[in-house]
């Protein structure tokens, strides 16, 4: 595919995870970054529910339900770049761990963004999905920086609460409960790290909240749902993450080559960016 996107800013920080031998030290593992600083712009179908054309669209909303596809509207640049050179590891070397960083969200409604990661090889994995959560009115988030790792304690959460309590009920179990990683999500500027997060729809006959990207995206993708336990408040429970997309997809594939971001807005209302564009940690080893 013929890419017009513009180059990326890359930088590499390098580390080095070397073992001894003999005194001396050989690398058998490495560690870089590369980013892609453009701003994506997350486009919308009608980004304002306040006019005419766009008020009318919510009468479509019921036919989410019957099966019928709204179409996603693609961000721009769609398909964001990062070129990892061939040389930026030795030959041989695989994947053994991959973080991604997204800087700078912004969206008058998180909820209707979904973020798609694709590997040099195809492998995809999705990095963010009806985060926050729908609502009557728009929770609008500013410029926020969110790491995604597979060894974070938590995904984003389903719920636009940001005091990190699971209920505003005073009767529930649930009552008085605050995960502290939650605590500010929707409004700290600071960097967070949280587990990649796919929160889909529960029913697989109903397309509300399922995820559709245009071309050149594959057809018929399938991703695990994000489910974190916040049913009971037995400790044993207490941020329990059950399942939810891995970045560890990707390990074993090759570093290098053409990596892809897909960011799209799957309702009717509301646009953003992501201001600082997107970065990627990879480490790499034998």
């Amino acid at each position: 595919m013929k890419n017009n996107f513009l180059h990326p800013t890359i930088r590499a920080m390098i580390t080095l995870a070397a073992v001894a031998a003999a005194g001396a030290a050989t690398a058998d593992q490495l560690t870089k970054s590369f980013e892609n600083t453009r701003t994506i712009k997350i486009n919308d179908l009608c980004a304002d529910p306040s006019l005419d054309k766009c008020a009318g669209l919510v009468d479509f909303y019921p036919i989410r339900e019957t099966n019928v596809i709204i179409p996603s509207k693609a961000a721009s640049p769609y398909g964001s770049l990062i070129k990892v050179p061939a040389n930026a590891f030795p030959a041989g070397f695989k994947i053994k761990d991959i973080n991604v960083t997204l800087k700078g969200v912004s969206h008058t409604n998180l909820d209707d963004v979904d973020v798609l990661l694709i590997a040099p090889d195809g492998r995809y994995v999705m990095v963010m999905s009806n985060a926050n959560s729908s609502s009557a009115t728009p929770n609008s988030v500013q410029n926020l920086t969110f790491t995604f790792d597979d060894s974070a304690a938590l995904p984003l959460p389903n719920s636009n609460r940001n005091d990190g309590t699971l209920t505003s009920s005073t009767t529930s179990e649930l009552a008085g409960i605050v995960y502290d990683e939650w605590v500010n999500v929707w409004t700290d500027p600071a960097p967070r790290r949280y587990k990649p997060t796919d929160y889909d729809a529960t029913n697989p006959l109903s397309v509300d909240d399922m995820d559709y990207f245009p071309a050149p995206t594959p057809a018929g993708m399938v991703t695990p749902r994000t489910v974190v336990d916040t049913s009971t408040a037995a400790l044993a429970v207490q941020k329990l993450v059950t399942s939810g997309p891995q970045l560890s997809t990707f390990n074993g594939g090759v570093p290098t080559g053409d990596w892809h971001l897909y960011v799209v807005d799957d309702f009717f209302w509301y646009d953003g960016s992501i201001l600082g564009g997107w970065s990627l940690e990879i480490t790499a080893g034998t």
